[in-house]
């Protein structure tokens, strides 16, 4: 699993309804990353980084990241679940793509401190 690959995967509490996880970082020596999903864009949702059609051949309506969601997954979890058939491997972002997601990550007042504060170590460490 490498930043930018793409997973189609149940949001937590959110039923069967599958939505496309983006990995953002690289993972560190835990083996621990950081993904985020998109969701249909509605009014009342953070729109800090919005994707169109044609951005992301999965996406074909407004989309919104939702970075309310963030969160740092083991990737020994995902690879067993993309095993198990939880989760189904898409197309990768493009590098421009997930530049400007990851940028957003820490624009939006919706992410989580502890995925911030990861996300900055990360950053530090010489990712991106």
């Amino acid at each position: 699993m490498h930043c930018g690959d793409t997973l189609l995967i149940p949001a937590p509490g959110a039923g069967v309804t599958p939505h496309l996880w983006i990995i953002l970082t690289e993972p560190n020596d835990a083996q621990h990353c950081i993904i985020v999903n998109l969701t249909t864009l509605r009014n009342s949702q953070d729109q800090t980084m919005s994707i169109m059609p044609g951005e992301h051949p999965f996406v074909n309506r407004p989309t919104s990241v939702r970075y309310s969601d963030a969160r740092i997954a083991d990737v020994r979890r995902l690879s067993a679940d993309i095993s198990g058939g939880l989760a189904l491997p898409k197309q990768p972002c493009s590098p421009a793509l997930l530049r400007l997601i990851q940028d957003g990550l820490s624009a939006s007042p919706y992410t989580p401190n502890k995925v911030i504060e990861f996300y900055r170590a990360y950053v530090r460490a010489g990712g991106r």
